[in-house]
């Protein structure tokens, strides 16, 4: 009997117990947001291969083989920078790699982050944060942060949206 009594009482216990996580999850109130993004609630994860695209075109911007890096761009690719200008088709990113990039080497390269999300337009967006130092001709070299937005149309990157800020050093 006293065993039974135990037995029923840990099995009463384990029945009992849940996931703190599950219960504060399963408890939470919808949250009612003041702007209604676009993606959010109405989005899939993407392609990994997408994201494998962009690294490589980065690669090759990188090692400076730009006819190889504009290989996955459309030929009407739009891409507005950081600073805030607008490139628009395949040859005017090609010669603004050429011009930019040339005369600077790009260093410990690395990501954050990088993943797809498709929304319900169908459009595939690679999503990526990456770092890298920037040198010149002269050694001066500047480390960057960037946030940049892929869109493909099919297996090319058809536009970019570029955010970049410089890596202040701490003390």
């Amino acid at each position: 009997m006293k065993n039974t009594i135990i037995t029923v009482l840990f099995v009463a216990t384990l029945i009992s117990c849940t996931n703190p996580k599950q219960a504060a999850t399963e408890n939470a109130e919808a949250i009612e947001f003041i702007y209604q993004p676009t993606y959010q609630s109405s989005f899939e994860m993407g392609s990994d291969e997408k994201v494998l695209l962009i690294q490589e075109m980065h690669q090759h911007l990188i090692n400076q083989d730009y006819e190889k890096a504009v290989s996955y761009l459309t030929d009407d690719v739009v891409f507005d920078l950081d600073n805030g200008s607008s490139l628009e088709g395949k040859e005017s990113v090609l010669q603004f790699m050429k011009e930019a990039y040339a005369a600077v080497s790009i260093n410990d390269y690395s990501v954050a982050v990088n993943f797809t999300v498709v929304g319900e337009n169908e459009v595939e967006w690679v999503l990526l944060w990456d770092n890298a130092a920037v040198e010149t001709a002269d050694g001066t070299s500047t480390s960057y942060s960037w946030m940049e937005a892929f869109a493909f149309t099919g297996d090319k990157v058809s536009y970019l949206n570029q955010y970049s800020k410089p890596i202040l050093a701490t003390e």
